[in-house]
This record gives C-alpha cells, sequence and structure tokens, in this order.
C-alpha cells in the first residue's frame, strides 16, 4: 500500500446477435487511508450501470475521488457500495444521462431517495442526477425539462450538487436549508425564481452562475456570506433584495449578478437599512 497501486477492471460485454466484443470498462483505484478510492471510470461500451464494488482483491472500497465517475456517457444508473464513506465534490459531475443514484443499504454514510444522493441522516443533498425524468433522441438532445423539490429537513446543498443539471427546475427550497455551497447550481440553465430559504446563512462561490432564468430573488436577514460570482452571467436577473444590512454580510469578489462579466446595471440590488 505504500506505492500508488491502479488496479483495472476490464469487462467483457455481450452485443447484439449474441456476438461478443472487448467492450473495455477501465476502473482505476489509488490506495487512501482505511482501503481504496476510485480515481477514474473509462467507459467504451453501451452498458447503462455501473456498481462501486465493495471491495477489489480484498481491500474495500472506501472513497470516490475528485473525477472518479465522472464524464461516463453511456451510464443511466450509479450504485455506491456499502463501503463509500467519502465522496470528492467534483466525483460524480457531468454525468448527463445518469437518470438514478443508488446505495448499497448496508452503506452508514449515504443514501438515496427517489434517485438523488444524500447523506444517510438527509441533511446533506449531495448529487442530482443529471438526467433524472428527462427523455433524450438518438442524438442525445433531451427533449424536455423536469421539477423537483427539495425534501424537508435539508440543511446543505452540497457542492456542485446540480452542476451543470441543465434541465431541472427546482421548485422548492426548504426554510432548513443554511448552506447552498460552491457551484452547486452552476449552469443549472432551468432554474426559474423560487422562494430563497429563510434561514440561508451562506451562499458559495459560483452558486448560481450562468443561471440566467433567475429574474428576482430576496434573501432573508440571516444571511452572512454570498461567494464570489455567486451569481455571475445571471443574465435575466433584474432585482435582487438581502434583507441584511450590508455591513453584516462577506461579500466575495464580484458576486453580483454580472452580463458578459461585467456588474449589471438592469439588476437593481437593495440591502436593509
Amino acid at each position: 500500500m505504500k506505492k500508488l497501486i491502479c488496479v483495472l477492471l476490464v469487462l467483457c460485454a455481450a452485443v447484439s446477435l449474441g456476438a461478443c466484443s472487448l467492450n473495455e470498462i477501465s476502473v482505476k483505484y489509488k490506495p487512501v487511508e482505511g482501503g481504496l478510492a476510485v480515481t477514474s471510470y473509462t467507459d467504451k461500451t453501451v452498458i447503462t450501470e455501473f456498481t462501486v464494488p465493495d471491495e477489489v482483491d480484498g481491500v474495500p472500497v472506501v472513497a470516490i475521488a475528485d473525477f472518479g465517475l465522472c464524464n461516463a456517457e453511456s451510464l443511466v444508473k450509479i450504485t455506491i457500495g456499502k463501503n463509500v464513506r467519502e465522496i470528492g465534490d467534483w466525483a460524480l459531475t457531468n454525468n448527463q444521462h445518469v437518470t438514478e443514484y443508488a446505495v448499497d443499504p448496508e452503506n452508514e454514510y449515504f443514501c438515496a431517495v427517489d434517485g438523488v444522493l444524500f447523506t444517510k441522516d438527509m441533511k446533506t443533498l449531495c448529487f442530482y442526477p443529471s438526467g433524472r425524468n428527462i427523455e433524450f433522441d438518438k442524438y442525445g438532445t433531451a427533449l424536455n425539462t423536469t421539477e423537483y423539490a427539495i425534501p424537508d429537513g435539508v440543511e446543505v446543498i452540497r457542492s456542485k450538487a446540480f452542476y451543470k443539471c441543465y434541465y431541472v427546475d427546482v421548485t422548492a427550497f426548504p426554510d432548513s436549508i443554511t448552506r447552498i455551497e460552491e457551484k452547486a447550481f452552476h449552469r443549472a440553465s432551468a432554474l426559474t425564481d423560487f422562494d430563497v430559504p429563510a434561514n440561508l446563512a451562506h451562499i458559495g462561490k459560483d452558486a448560481f452562475a450562468y443561471d440566467s432564468l433567475l429574474t428576482e430573488l430576496t434573501l432573508p436577514a440571516t444571511i452572512k456570506e454570498i461567494g464570489e460570482y455567486a451569481f455571475f452571467n445571471c443574465t435575466g436577473m433584474k432585482k435582487l433584495t438581502i434583507l441584511a444590512k450590508e455591513a453584516d454580510v462577506t461579500l466575495g469578489n464580484k458576486w453580483q449578478p454580472t452580463e458578459k462579466g461585467r456588474i449589471s446595471k438592469n439588476c437593481e440590488i437593495t440591502f436593509a437599512e
């Protein structure tokens, strides 16, 4: 375990008419504390499901590193193994056709509800599957958008949770939410105006960047921090009302709505007096 060890799995999958060709799935791992972490996944097949194994050569798989299972074009379902306890912020990003995350019921750290990945206590929404309830044509073009209501009791929208979820409009944000982390809704292009949680305290860097359908939001008096570029290129934003005093809010560089990288002149921003 002292040296970096990459484990490659190569699977042979049957194709139509009973023929068999060498369709490669390459999964790489590296040693981490307590076991192995998935570090990359390369898929040259039409296989639609992948399960993170419980063990590889008797060593438990305990983590999915940043970019470990990203850009998987053919997958529609990813199942998290029972030993996985850590998942990197970038670990599951840009899987445009994934419709469902599932979790081994013996996993003590994560769970899935309606295909959405949460921490076991349901307090953190970790990853939303980009293709959930989306119909694609034969060229991979989405034919519709969908809506999603975040469950009551969720406190944190984790970094990259809805990253590049182009086709989902989140219609309900419960007041239990206190943190929306970095790039949580980055390029969530179908996101429209919503009732901001009454207890929200933190909006991370790039949290709503490129969400051009947002037009008017009111941030509660509980807001304490708005990260840099939080509303970058929100070109449709016309009004942003902040019910806290400006002096009480930590504001990152260019946190305001921008157009072409410049602070928007078309958006009215007000703080409490």
